[in-house]
């Protein structure tokens, strides 16, 4: 940056414009975007206003199963009947596979080209479909373009233009979104919830994705529930803000009740799966759910329950699976809990 100074008589510039030059010259010594801090996707005011994704960071839309997306849809509706999915009712959802194999799809809900939320649809062995995981908002979700291309600039593995190429795959465990890139003659696997590069090879990556269980105690296309309103407790969403729960015991959580008996106002939840934490995206809190209730009442009928979880608890992930993967842990606050 050139600076030119006028010769002759000088003038004494005022204190509030020196400050506003000072701050633009601070700024401008820095690149942007800054630096992602590893928060589980927060996002600061720079990295709002984030570079326009370049057209090779895109995957291809597919057409899904006419059952599939029956399924899709019926969630769509029942959703967009509570806080915080009720800008659904008139989205669109549009498809993509998730791999490995053919077992699982991302729907993306749509406000035109803005992505207000998205579900992912697993496939169950009686043949039918089971809702893995799904969260509203329009940042800080799993598998966003946008936040890919900013890590990978950050990294300095491209830049801000890059337009050479790459092969990009979504691929799914349970809990865990990632992204596979070919780049430029290097493989590598990201936590496609929150950004970061993984430090698998590709036989450690073939490990960790076959896990590929689903459970049918969850929303599934063969038993009719229904979403209640959201509940958020106020808690923090950084695991690492407080290591306090690190020193608790294991939460004897084993369904829904005993869920809800543990969460309470202001608190937070911590999951973790000691010694397995990168192959479930852990740590992370939870600091709200929502419960699926059946529409018929039967002796075997049963309450189903999302825990929420990320930055603002947009993202709901099945309890039973949190259950079977690892163990929750108390951390106490002093927020306000509410009703979305």
């Amino acid at each position: 940056m050139k600076i030119f100074v006028q010769r002759g008589r000088r003038r004494r510039l005022p204190a509030s414009l020196l400050l506003l030059l000072c701050l633009v010259l601070a700024a401008a010594s820095f690149g942007f975007p800054t630096q992602l801090a590893a928060t589980g996707g927060r996002i600061s005011v720079v990295q709002a206003v984030s570079q326009e994704v370049p057209p090779i960071f895109r995957f291809q839309e597919a057409s899904a199963p006419v059952t599939l997306e029956d399924f899709a849809q019926s969630n769509i509706e029942k959703l967009s009947e509570q806080a915080p999915f009720k800008e659904w009712a008139s989205a669109k959802p549009q498809y993509y596979p998730l791999g490995p194999g053919t077992h699982g799809w991302l729907v993306n809900v749509m406000n035109g080209k803005q992505r207000i939320g998205y579900m992912i649809i697993s496939a169950a062995k009686d043949g039918g479909y089971v809702l893995s995981e799904y969260g509203a908002g329009t940042y800080g979700l799993p598998y966003s373009l946008s936040e890919l291309h900013r890590l990978l600039v950050q990294q300095g593995l491209i830049s801000s233009t890059y337009s050479g190429t790459l092969e990009l795959t979504a691929l799914y465990a349970p809990l865990l979104p990632v992204w596979k890139l070919k780049i430029d003659g290097k493989l590598l696997f990201i936590d496609a919830a929150a950004p970061q590069i993984l430090p698998w090879t590709l036989s450690q990556a073939d490990n960790a994705l076959k896990n590929t269980t689903v459970s049918v105690e969850d929303v599934t296309s063969k038993k009719a529930t229904v979403p209640h309103t959201a509940y958020r407790t106020g808690g923090t969403d950084d695991p690492y803000a407080d290591l306090l729960w690190l020193t608790s015991p294991k939460l004897a959580v084993k369904d829904a009740d005993s869920f809800t008996a543990e969460i309470a106002p202001g608190v937070s939840l911590v999951f973790q799966a000691a010694g397995r934490n990168e192959l479930f995206g852990a740590p992370f809190t939870i600091t709200g759910y929502q419960s699926w209730l059946p529409t018929e009442k039967t002796a075997d009928a049963k309450t189903v329950l999302y825990a929420a979880t990320g930055a603002g608890g947009k993202r709901y992930l099945p309890l039973s699976v949190l259950i079977q993967s690892g163990t929750l842990h108390k951390l106490p606050g002093n927020r306000t809990a509410s009703f979305n």
